[in-house]
């Protein structure tokens, strides 16, 4: 025979009733939050799912930071090449109309002039900074990369964009190889005695990767460069750097300096030319102003490619971003209507203890006194 005391009833029914109450105050801490758990403690196998999402979805977010920040990037440098572009182009325009095809040249001094004023902005195009770094200075951001000598000589970074010597180019040279060192003889040789311009080929090779989410890995301690993108831009490509087989330069702002010097040599009154020279070289440095001008247009197609590929790269970001925090959402977030339905009959069983205390458990002052 079990004999049921008054005591172990009470014992028991308050044991009921306290985890009836925390069932309560569970269910309402749901629907306040709306989540499934807050503790890792509560729920161990989805709270370490959602960690990992959510260390998938941060490192997804500095992707998408990236992205965007290199978007900004090639936009502005595309708009600077933009300007230079325009510049070169109305360059073109007025040594034709004014300078070279008007039968009297009595332009030439003012285009002389504009001239000198369009390559001094070219220049300054080319520095522009994004932030507090230059865009077309490589990979050392941290640096003017443009800037004029004393002696009117254009500088990328220290060292003369034209340098190179036409003469020593042996045939079959590469025009910019990356391994500026190899092959001993030959060309080898022309870049091994020309350091300069050997200086100006290292530079266009540059690199500075940035992690957009492509499976960052080294190959050999070098950056796989499949698995991250450049954002180096060298503006030396844009605008064109060394000498040709003539000894003129290939850059335009370099051009344009060459043309201006030979217009400002041209008699004031007549527009005629000091000599010669001057002559042939008005007519052979236009004609390759024109050359630099194409070369312009191709690398501002090929700035505008890369913006593109950046672009499409953040979308796909995103929609990862999106997926993934719809993952996350799936495992932590909780039903509300479930989640209600679950709070009211936790509520239900809660006060229907506390009701049925009352009518079993009630105890007399007699049953205090004993």
């Amino acid at each position: 025979m079990i004999r049921i005391t008054t005591n172990s009833v009470l014992t028991n029914y308050k044991s009921q009733l306290l985890r009836s109450q925390q069932t309560l105050m569970k269910r309402q801490e749901t629907v306040l939050t709306q989540r499934n758990f807050n503790r890792y403690a509560e729920d161990p196998s989805a709270a370490t799912q959602a960690f990992k999402l959510r260390r998938i979805f941060s490192h997804t977010d500095d992707h998408i930071t990236n992205a965007n920040s290199l978007i900004n990037k090639f936009d502005a440098a595309w708009g600077a090449l933009d300007e230079v572009k325009d510049l070169v182009e109305q360059a073109a325009n007025d040594i034709s109309l004014h300078a070279i095809s008007d039968p009297t040249a009595s332009g030439r001094q003012a285009v002389s002039a504009a001239l000198k004023n369009n390559a001094e902005a070219i220049a300054q195009c080319m520095n522009m900074n994004y932030g507090e770094f230059s865009i077309f200075a490589g990979n050392d951001g941290l640096n003017t990369p443009f800037s004029w000598d004393t002696s009117g000589k254009l500088l990328y970074r220290g060292v003369a964009v034209d340098s190179g010597s036409p003469a020593g180019l042996p045939e079959g040279t590469p025009p910019n190889p990356k391994d500026v060192t190899a092959p001993d003889g030959g060309w080898g040789d022309y870049y091994a005695a020309n350091d300069d311009y050997k200086t100006l080929v290292a530079m266009t090779y540059e690199t500075a990767y940035i992690d957009l989410g492509f499976g960052l890995k080294e190959i050999g301690g070098a950056i796989d460069s499949a698995s991250a993108f450049d954002s180096a831009i060298c503006g030396l490509e844009s605008v064109g750097f060394g000498v040709d087989a003539d000894g003129d330069p290939k850059n335009v702002a370099s051009l344009m300096m060459q043309l201006s010097g030979v217009f400002s040599r041209c008699d004031p009154e007549t527009g005629a030319y000091a000599n010669s020279a001057d002559a042939g070289a008005a007519t052979r440095l236009t004609g390759k102003l024109q050359e630099a001008m194409s070369q312009l247009t191709t690398s501002w197609v090929d700035l505008d490619g890369r913006a593109a590929h950046l672009q499409s790269t953040k979308t796909r970001l995103e929609d990862y971003a999106d997926t993934v925090n719809e993952q996350i959402l799936s495992i932590e977030q909780a039903d509300l209507a479930s989640a209600i339905t679950d709070y009211s009959w936790a509520d239900y069983c809660y006060k229907a203890a506390l009701q049925s205390g009352q009518d079993v458990i009630s105890q007399s002052l007699f049953d205090y006194m004993r």
